[in-house]
């Protein structure tokens, strides 16, 4: 099983670092929008369009329809929220290979404050057609992934967060499209995406084991709807309740792919995410006020599986032929 280790290191600063050799052996186009986050070299194709994201993503659509591989790096708020029509369709539709990254994904945009916050990322990315959504589990991961995004035979959203985020050591190496169970259980699935959410997820699944429950732990690093159906089959057979952990609104975010995949297994479900207003403030003050750390979230996941409301309901059988329908 990973564990979280002493370091921290930003899935930013890992994209920065290794943006220039990867785009470069790729032969990818890189599109700046005035972060801060790329460091050219003078061996990458190189453009900064300063803070134009709807320009950026039609650039990048240009140069790829004449057979260019692009990717574009924006913060997150802006390329989803400003640039949406725009990477919907010049990039989503025809199915372009760009790879959108933005940056302080999720709360990570801290004091920057709501401008700067992106918690609707995930939603709308996950609404376009053929857009592959990517959230690395740590800085590890984010190079493995950039690289395969970089690969992907179609259009990409890499959401990278801004400063140093929880690394595990034993976390396998990515695949894109193919969510990882990172520790075994059988009653309840934790199903996780994000650094900072991953690593509450593992220490909540400690806490359900000593309060007599066995938790899996499952790292969805690609959260659309393509990935869904995996991440449901990979759902323990026996499991009793399904909790979904993301650092984004629930509404059409990750636990929505997936809650609808599994949604044949009538497995009680609990989304745990971000709702409503967050204020300029650190990100782990944020966090916490959305219920995302470990002891609010632990809480509620013991409140929903003691709840006689959500207790599972053992199916009757239903085949008319070979069994007649019995009750339990």
């Amino acid at each position: 099983m990973p564990e979280i280790a002493p370091e921290r290191v930003s899935t930013r600063e890992a994209f920065t670092e290794a943006l220039p050799e990867l785009a470069v052996r790729h032969n990818v186009l890189v599109v700046d929008t005035d972060t801060g986050s790329i460091k050219p070299t003078p061996e990458m194709d190189y453009v900064n369009v300063g803070i134009a994201e709807n320009a950026a993503i039609g650039f990048a659509a240009g140069a790829e329809h004449y057979g260019r591989r692009a990717l574009v790096c924006t913060f997150a708020a802006f390329s989803v929220s400003r640039a949406f029509e725009f990477i919907k369709l010049n990039v989503a539709y025809p199915r372009r290979r760009v790879c959108v990254v933005g940056t302080h994904g999720g709360a990570s945009g801290g004091w920057l404050g709501p401008t700067h916050h992106a918690t609707e990322d995930l939603a709308l990315m996950n609404a376009l057609p053929n857009m592959r959504v990517v959230v690395p589990a740590d800085a590890r991961q984010a190079v493995s992934l950039l690289e395969q995004c970089l690969e992907y035979d179609g259009p990409t959203y890499l959401r990278l967060g801004r400063k140093a985020s929880p690394v595990f050591t034993g976390l396998p190496e990515p695949e894109l499209g193919v969510p990882q169970e990172v520790r075994a259980g059988r009653d309840i699935a934790l199903v996780a995406t994000g650094p900072e959410v991953l690593a509450t997820a593992l220490e909540v699944a400690e806490g359900l084991e000593a309060a007599g429950y066995g938790a899996q732990v499952i790292n969805v690093h690609t959260v659309d709807p393509e990935s869904a159906g995996a991440v449901a089959r990979a759902v323990a057979a026996g499991c009793r309740w399904l909790v979904t952990l993301e650092e984004a609104w629930t509404s059409g975010g990750m636990g929505a792919q997936v809650a609808a995949a599994a949604g044949a297994r009538g497995i009680p479900w609990l989304p745990i995410g971000v709702s409503g207003f967050l204020p300029p403030d650190s990100h782990d003050s944020l966090l916490e006020a959305s219920g995302l750390t470990s002891g609010p979230v632990l809480r509620q996941v013991l409140e929903f599986v003691t709840d006689p409301v959500t207790q599972p309901v053992t199916q009757p059988v239903t085949d008319p032929v070979t069994h007649p329908v019995t009750n339990p």
